[in-house]
């Protein structure tokens, strides 16, 4: 009998730590998995945002090396070359990157560095302790960044969207300060630091900038505000300079070649647009509340305000047809499937905004003055790209919201983050599906 209850007491023993290590097993296989997907798409020059390309071809290569053979005239006739951003990417990587002489070498380059993002990502979230000592979650939460179509794109494409990344991680972990009242003179003045490059990168983070203000205002954190302000202008002058050798202050569609799709028109009729591609992204912490909002669903209170909402924008945004280009997912599939059905778009978006208001009371007014500022600035444009949410979504989730909200909000699970690597990967099997299948874009592109 102690020779039984031994044999089951060693059982026991030894079951508990088989159980653990195939846990790690399982986790770092996912990790590997996710480096060598990263690296194989480089490898057959995978174009999962379906631009990428084109984009590298005949506007971000010919801007780089003409910057470094004349980089004063290069800048002078800047708009000849049709890009849509400010000449700040190009600028780096002509300086400071020494691996331009070949296409290849320069695509490279920007796929292994844009892994440091991971590494930043990483060090904020342990900064942050949202897992306290299991880091092995941390780790995969980073790698999956190697699973977003716009960012492998942009880094094997070496194009600008991912740089912008190296600053918005500082600028929303110092912006969380600010919401949560935790900030000083110091770190008020890196998050001023931080937005600035982020905007420098892409201008549509101006609405941070925005937001930042309006929040130290409110705040009434008057001398926090003039410090930024004294900051943001100082900082804008290499900006300001470039434009006024753009002649925008006497044409302001020499700001970009996209300027002339900027409206103020537009932020009315992308309403819904930019509500449907965050609820896009709200998808998974709905899931992972499915009791809440189940709860919430059958409720009186649902039906009535949704119905009242849904009344509201049928007639407010009747007859708003959007273009083929740009829109996201959502958009994507109701054009393809549903024959660009008005119905199923106001459903979406009224159901975003019905989630919005039935939880606004408990939302920090930080977070709505963002919200506004969102809709407003990526609400300028004619088009709108996911490329500008995702997997931006990571960060304004894990680094800006407070780890408080994320364990409410269910978020800090092993079972959350593998429901958002595995909803990432699934999110990149459809671009790559839709790019290289169905609009037959070719591996291998080369020029």
């Amino acid at each position: 009998l102690i020779f039984i209850k031994q044999r089951g007491l060693g059982h026991l023993a030894t079951e508990r730590p088989f159980k653990m290590t195939f846990k790690k097993i399982n986790l770092y296989f996912l990790i590997i998995i996710s480096i060598i997907s990263y690296f194989l798409g480089f490898y057959f020059r995978e174009i999962s945002n379906g631009a990428g390309h084109t984009d590298l071809q005949f506007h971000i290569w010919p801007l780089i090396n003409d910057f470094k053979e004349n980089y004063f005239d290069t800048l002078e006739n800047y708009l000849f070359y049709k890009e849509a951003t400010f000449p700040f990417f190009h600028s780096l990587q002509s300086i400071l990157n020494p691996f331009t002489s070949e296409v290849i070498n320069y695509c490279f380059t920007n796929t292994i560095f844009n892994m440091f993002i991971l590494i930043i990502f990483y060090y904020l979230i342990k900064k942050k302790k949202i897992f306290l000592e299991n880091y092995e979650l941390s780790i995969l939460l980073s790698v999956i960044f190697l699973l977003s179509p716009w960012f492998r794109s942009s880094s094997y494409w070496g194009m600008t969207e991912n740089l912008s990344i190296f600053f918005l991680l500082p600028a929303c972990f110092y912006f969380s300060k600010l919401i949560n009242k935790q900030d000083n003179i110091q770190s008020n003045i890196l998050l001023t630091l931080f937005i600035s490059l982020a905007l420098y990168s892409r201008q549509q983070f101006i609405f941070l900038a925005i937001a930042h203000l309006v929040i130290l205002i409110a705040n009434k954190d008057i001398n926090k505000f003039f410090y930024s302000v004294f900051i943001y202008i100082l900082l804008s002058i290499p900006g300001l300079y470039v434009y006024s050798l753009w002649g925008v202050f006497e044409n302001l569609n020499n700001a970009t070649s996209a300027s002339h799709y900027i409206s103020l028109k537009n932020i009315y009729t992308n309403v819904p647009k930019i509500s449907i591609m965050i609820l896009f992204y709200l998808i998974p912490i709905l899931v992972l509340n499915f009791k809440k909002i189940y709860d919430f669903l059958k409720s009186k209170k649902f039906l009535f305000l949704f119905g009242l909402i849904f009344v509201i924008e049928f007639f407010v945004f009747k007859g708003i047809e959007y273009p083929k280009k740009g829109g996201g997912y959502l958009i994507k599939f109701n054009q393809i499937f549903l024959n660009n059905n008005f119905y199923f778009l106001i459903f979406l978006s009224s159901f975003f905004f019905s989630l919005l208001i039935w939880n606004i009371k408990k939302i920090d007014k930080s977070f709505i003055v963002l919200l506004l500022s969102i809709f407003i600035i990526i609400g300028l444009p004619e088009y709108i790209y996911q490329e500008w949410f995702d997997p931006i979504y990571l960060i304004f989730i894990y680094i800006l919201l407070p780890t408080s909200i994320l364990k409410n909000l269910n978020l800090t699970s092993s079972f959350a983050i593998y429901f958002l690597f595995f909803w990432e990967t699934l999110i990149l099997f459809i671009a790559i599906f839709y790019y290289h299948f169905f609009l037959k874009i070719p591996f291998f592109y080369n020029f």
